[in-house]
């Protein structure tokens, strides 16, 4: 996938071709997550995915993103069963989450969740995204 990367167990990427939702049963995806709003996509992504893959929702951009979706995504990851991905149409936006969800859970705040976003190759400093994380983490 475009952009992929491992952060701690959970890939993050760029959005899926169809070849690629297809393959998700052979890969041993148990979960997939998208954060791309419906707006974003020519055709929904939801009927495309394969049987026994689950499929979790958490659509929000630059203008929209809350405390709401880094809790959505940290309950999602907490409730899996197996192998995580989670997409939106680049991967920095599923990067931001998932290092906020897994910094947070680590008790490591914002320089852990930058640490992590770092890592896995993505940079949101100077960005909404990165001022968006700075916020979430002053409010703890």
């Amino acid at each position: 996938m475009n952009n992929e990367a491992d952060m701690d167990g959970v890939v993050v990427a760029g959005q899926p071709t169809d070849e690629e939702l297809r393959e998700l049963p052979a890969r041993g995806v148990a979960v997939l997550v998208n954060l791309r709003p419906a707006g974003e996509f020519v055709e929904p992504e939801a009927p495309k995915v394969p049987a026994g893959v689950k499929y979790v929702d958490i659509p929000f951009d630059g203008r929209s993103i809350s405390d709401e979706h880094v809790h959505e995504m940290r309950a999602a990851l907490d409730a899996a069963t197996g192998p995580v991905i989670v997409h939106c149409a680049g991967g920095t936006r599923a990067a931001l989450v998932v290092g906020m969800a897994q910094a947070e859970k680590a008790g490591e705040g914002a320089e852990g969740a930058l640490r992590r976003i770092h890592a896995a190759g993505f940079d949101v400093v100077g960005t909404p995204y990165g001022a968006f994380l700075e916020r979430y983490f002053a409010k703890a």
